[in-house]
């Protein structure tokens, strides 16, 4: 396995907000990438200084995108199906 191959039986050390930024600032569209643990390839549909939107093999679309008081990346995306189980 080569350094930059991740083993998914282990588990993924978190990323420093600055180093996150640097793989951010390095992305272009058409671009694939995944994030935290979610086997999913998303492709990069648009990028800008604080954000970056990708999508899903479905077409559905995430927006990743800076905090700028804390320096750290939140994901925001679409609500498409939710389930509840009410007793």
């Amino acid at each position: 396995m080569s350094k930059d191959t991740i083993n998914p039986n282990t588990e993924r050390d978190r990323l420093s907000p600055q180093m996150l930024t640097d793989r951010f600032d390095s992305l272009s569209v058409g671009d694939e990438i995944s994030f935290n643990d979610r086997d999913t390839v998303y492709e990069v549909v648009e990028t800008d200084k604080y954000s970056v939107t990708v999508a899903d093999p479905n077409d559905n679309h995430i927006r990743l995108s800076q905090n700028l008081q804390t320096g750290g990346w939140v994901a925001h995306e679409e609500i498409w199906w939710i389930d509840s189980k009410q007793e």
